[in-house]
């Protein structure tokens, strides 16, 4: 065997089975195990105290507080270091009594509204004298519709439920049956392994450029045989 064809059938067979190329999808691998590792703590150095702006050193008693040029409000007067709490409106116990006790200045044919003794019809007389059109035109746009309920009958009527037909394979006709059976069955199912005897005991495919050089060659060479006849 010439070198050329030592390198050519090293290139084209490893002598491999197809169990150590193919079919590696499926490898099981050991799972790689989650570790927990704490990380190192950085404890970070106090940064030095602020500077002199004129000089540029540092000071050297305590630092500068931040809020040393804060200065309170020019009319409240109010501590800027001091968050103001928010306003909560106490419950007013005495205001029944001082309804009830305070002096009327009533012009006839005027009412009271301090003598209502029904604390329902007094908010809904104030509410009615002190509401805006505005405001009344806003509340019937928006109106509570929690409580209501929709013209439902009681009895509702049952929902039809969704059925689906049962899958069936299609219906092929025992003439086309016939025709897969007979190519199945001319199908080749026996062990091969793709190595250098099973490729070579294969029948090559026939080349049309081989084809065509050989007819061209055969020719040439009868050519030339009645060339050599006719000189002698």
């Amino acid at each position: 065997m010439s070198d050329i064809e030592t390198r050519l059938e090293g290139m084209l067979f490893d002598f491999q089975t197809t169990y150590k190329t193919d079919y590696r999808r499926g490898q099981i691998r050991a799972p790689v195990l989650t570790k927990y590792e704490e990380k190192p703590k950085c404890l970070r150095i106090r940064p030095p105290p602020l500077k002199d702006i004129h000089t540029l050193t540092a000071w050297r008693s305590t630092p500068v507080p931040f809020s040393l040029w804060h200065k309170p409000n020019p009319i409240l007067h109010k501590d800027p270091n001091k968050v103001q709490k928010p306003y909560v409106k106490q419950e007013d116990t005495e205001l029944a009594q001082v309804i009830k006790t305070r002096p009327r200045v009533v012009m006839t044919p005027a009412v009271s509204v301090d003598d209502i003794e029904d604390p329902k019809a007094r908010a809904i007389l104030c509410d009615a004298m002190y509401t805006s059109t505005v405001a009344k035109m806003n509340r019937e746009a928006v109106s509570d519709y929690v409580n209501m309920k929709a013209p439902l009958s009681p009895l509702p009527v049952p929902a039809n439920p969704v059925t689906l037909p049962r899958l069936r394979p299609p219906y092929v006709s025992p003439e086309w049956r016939m025709e897969t059976v007979s190519w199945d069955r001319q199908q080749l199912r026996s062990y091969c392994d793709p190595t250098k005897q099973f490729w070579l005991r294969q029948k090559s495919f026939p080349c049309r450029p081989c084809e065509e050089t050989a007819i061209v060659e055969a020719h040439r060479k009868l050519q030339n045989q009645l060339d050599w006849a006719k000189r002698k």
